[in-house]
């Protein structure tokens, strides 16, 4: 009898930390992978706001540009006849 409960008792012990131990691992694998992801996410975020960036800014240069290129024609620009009438 008492070599049994002995058994038993090593048994339940056995399996109770063998299921901490798997939880834990588990947990610290959870941990990881949500370090990656997020970090992973930061990276995207980022890179998103530079692109943004870089839109904005194109699209500054080039509401400049068409506001110096309305301002005064081109060198060499040479107004069409219908142009030309309406001007005399």
């Amino acid at each position: 009898m008492k070599l049994t409960l002995q058994i038993a008792l090593g048994v339940f012990l056995g399996t109770l930390v063998s299921q901490l131990t798997v939880d834990g691992w588990r947990t610290r694998q959870e941990g990881i992978a949500k370090a990656a992801a997020e970090k992973l996410r930061a990276e995207q975020e980022k890179v998103r706001l530079e692109q943004g960036e870089r839109i904005r800014a194109m699209l500054l240069q080039g509401r400049q540009g068409n506001a110096l290129d309305t301002s005064k024609p081109p060198a060499g620009f040479v107004p069409d006849d219908a142009q030309a009438e309406t001007l005399k």
